[in-house]
């Protein structure tokens, strides 16, 4: 197999490179996106997968600070109150 450096020729580049600049604004055309954007799309996929986001670094402790309670909702709020005078009017039939 033939290494990748001799597969192009120097004086064929610009043409190359014409082309593809060609095809790409093709492509562009009617989209929206400038070739700015789309080569700021491009990078961020090329780059994404091979990034690891920052980690964040944990907050110091704090000694002096209470952490709030946690309550449980109140059931019989949770309820409409449509349902509630339906279930007593149906208990005091009964």
């Amino acid at each position: 197999m033939m290494p990748v450096e001799s597969w192009l020729k120097p004086e064929d580049v610009p043409e190359l490179a014409a082309r593809a600049t060609a095809m790409i604004d093709a492509a562009l055309t009617g989209s929206g996106l400038t070739r700015e954007t789309y080569w700021s799309a491009v990078r961020k996929g090329y780059n994404t997968p091979y990034n690891d986001p920052p980690r964040k670094r944990p907050l110091p402790a704090q000694p002096n600070v209470v952490a709030p309670a946690v309550t449980a909702p109140d059931p019989v709020a949770a309820v409409p109150a449509a349902v509630i005078a339906a279930l007593a009017a149906e208990v005091r039939a009964v």
